[in-house]
């Protein structure tokens, strides 16, 4: 029964979290057979992009004509509140007042969860069950309309990539950019089907005969089913030029296999008290909004209670969207899979599912001979971007640190270091290694066990979104134009390097374009003295940002550039001095402090 209520909790918070991953972008409307390149004598080789989990949008449409559009949740918000308050309400109060589950609240819950997920439900064959439209663009980024070309910039942040292809070839990188969507309830194998068509249309539109294939995140389950697919279709590899790999799920991760497994981290300590308080900081809250969760849970909540809840929205998640989906057991590693296989999908009535996860289990277990295949067969390299240092408490995700394995992972927070790297052997986060053969140098890695070492970059206490660090955008950008070969191509990107955020200084219309903007001032909107407090620090920042060899200080470096010029351009009222904690937040977070202590007693 414990082992099923934390299961809920994860479900509940992970549900509510995922929701600012949605983002909403119009398709545009466009002909690609009216779309010419800049270039199109096969010179500039073609990116096509294989995004992460929620960065592939589908829309539903509802009875009443309502279009509900995602990229990893689709719910239909119409009415929820009303629908939610009548199916739990009464069970939920009756069960408090009682101080146990009364009234079927475990059942309650599951079927108002099942029906909050209900729109991207599969049956047991593992087919989606709604009828949703996936936005698909058979045309490259410059073709995008303003809102969807906004959208992608916000999801993948590639400025920096397509400003190397602009300098390096000449032409507009954003010709040479496509991103290739694929459906979250699905087949990885359906999905890879379909890239053979698509990779077709860009060599047909570019005038390039290969292309550069990037799998991110979730992109790499159909990297895995693609080169799997060219295999059985003959094993020609042509069509693709290089294959770079961007903290890619190759193997699953544990996180996932114990969200199907329930293997939780249950001592009462970590769950009531250190669990709540990661939550509560990754959201931004103040610590006495954790101390009032936390004497709800502790002192008003009976965790029978609790318990019920957890569960039945844990059953309720699973058992909709996440038992049948094809897809999703793609994140489960091979070395788990047999085992939750054989736990969920046995029986006839899951014959045709268990074929679909088991067909994608062979591929993913080819993976690594049939990159060999392709690179001692065609000449294609195969690069891998992967990061490391870090366990699932660490991190905006932390909430996902009730995993049973977060204590013995060696990740990014979300995905294993061993999946992104193809191999490496690990010791968990932060000990070191007894022996290896070629250690990273902090001893966590062993990485001649990867299938490409000398083509692998590893970047320390880097989480998931690598896409906020701008010395990964930048390695990315050289190897996508060819200048990088391997790791010892370039000595401003080392092999092992250390992660941070920059994305609040880089990114388009953010610091460092406002204080460009100061500084030109081509508009004479800004006195002298503005200038003059501005222009040091941004000389400061790009100072910063030109060193991209970085060292264990070097994310909070950033973190202190990032408020330093932030505080600077507030004399120009484009930002506002982030003064901290407001008296009153102080004032009730020592009181709640001690109310706890006092409870506690």
């Amino acid at each position: 029964m414990s082992k099923k209520i934390i299961s809920m909790i994860l479900a509940v918070v992970m549900t509510f979290s995922m929701f600012a991953v949605c983002a909403s972008a119009e398709d545009a409307e466009a002909d690609p057979t009216d779309f010419i390149p800049a270039a199109s004598n096969g010179e500039v080789i073609p990116t096509i992009i294989m995004p992460g989990i929620g960065q592939s949008e589908s829309t539903y449409v509802n009875e009443d004509g309502k279009e509900i559009t995602g990229g990893l949740i689709l719910i239909d918000d119409t009415d929820l509140v009303s629908k939610l308050i009548s199916k739990l309400a009464m069970p939920l109060l009756s069960s408090i007042f009682m101080r146990k589950p009364v009234m079927n609240l475990g059942g309650a819950v599951c079927e108002a969860v099942s029906e909050l997920f209900s729109i991207q439900a599969s049956d047991k064959e593992g087919n989606g069950i709604k009828d949703l439209e996936l936005a698909y663009y058979p045309y490259p980024l410059s073709q995008y309309n303003e809102d969807n070309k906004g959208w992608f910039y916000t999801m993948l942040p590639m400025e920096p990539v397509i400003e190397e292809i602009n300098n390096v070839y000449g032409v507009n990188g954003e010709d040479y950019t496509y991103l290739y969507t694929f459906q979250l309830i699905s087949d990885p194998m359906l999905s890879a089907a379909g890239l053979f068509d698509y990779i077709e249309l860009v060599k047909a539109q570019t005038g390039a005969t290969k292309v550069n294939l990037v799998a991110i995140s979730l992109g790499g389950t159909i990297l895995s089913a693609y080169c799997d697919l060219v295999m059985e279709r003959g094993g020609d590899f042509s069509d693709i030029n290089n294959i770079i790999n961007i903290v890619a799920c190759l193997n699953g991760t544990d996180l996932f296999a114990d969200f199907y497994a329930r293997h939780w981290n249950l001592e009462d300590e970590f769950l009531m008290d250190e669990y709540i308080t990661l939550i509560c900081e990754a959201n931004g809250m103040q610590p006495y909004m954790a101390t009032l969760i936390k004497i709800a849970l502790k002192y008003i909540i009976p965790k029978e209670v609790l318990y019920a809840i957890l569960t039945g929205a844990m059953d309720g998640i699973l058992d909709t969207m996440i038992v049948n989906c094809p897809q999703f057991w793609a994140m489960v590693p091979s070395d788990r899979y047999e085992e939750l296989a054989d736990r969920y999908l046995t029986g006839d009535e899951y014959a045709v599912l268990r074929a679909k996860t088991d067909r994608f289990q062979e591929a993913r277990l080819d993976l690594v001979p049939n990159l060999k295949y392709a690179h001692e067969n065609y000449g294609i390299d195969v690069f891998s971007v992967a990061a490391y240092g870090m366990q699932y408490t660490t991190g905006e995700y932390n909430f996902f640190g009730i995993s049973g394995s977060s204590a013995t992972s060696n990740s990014d927070a979300i995905v294993d270091i061993d999946s992104a790297s193809l191999g490496a052997t690990y010791a968990v986060a932060g000990e070191k290694l007894e022996g290896g053969v070629r250690l990273s140098p902090d001893g966590e890695l062993d990485i001649a066990t990867c299938a490409f070492p000398d083509t692998t970059w590893f970047f320390r206490n880097q989480h998931h979104e690598v896409g906020r660090n701008d010395v990964i955008l930048k390695l990315l950008a050289k190897i996508i134009t060819g200048q990088i070969a391997d790791v010892n191509s370039d000595p401003a990107f080392p092999q092992f390097n250390y992660g941070r955020v920059t994305r609040n200084l880089t990114r388009s219309g953010r610091l460092m374009d406002q204080a460009e903007e100061v500084i030109a001032n081509a508009e004479g909107k800004y006195t002298q003295e503005q200038i003059d407090t501005v222009k040091p620090v941004y000389e400061k920042a790009v100072a910063l940002l030109a060193d991209t060899i970085c060292d264990e200080n070097s994310a909070a470096e950033a973190e202190a550039m990032i408020k330093e010029l932030n505080d600077a351009l507030a004399c120009t009222g484009l930002t506002s001095v982030d003064e901290g904690p407001s008296f009153m937040d102080k004032t009730l977070n020592s009181v709640f402090a001690v109310a706890e202590k006092m409870l506690l007693k």
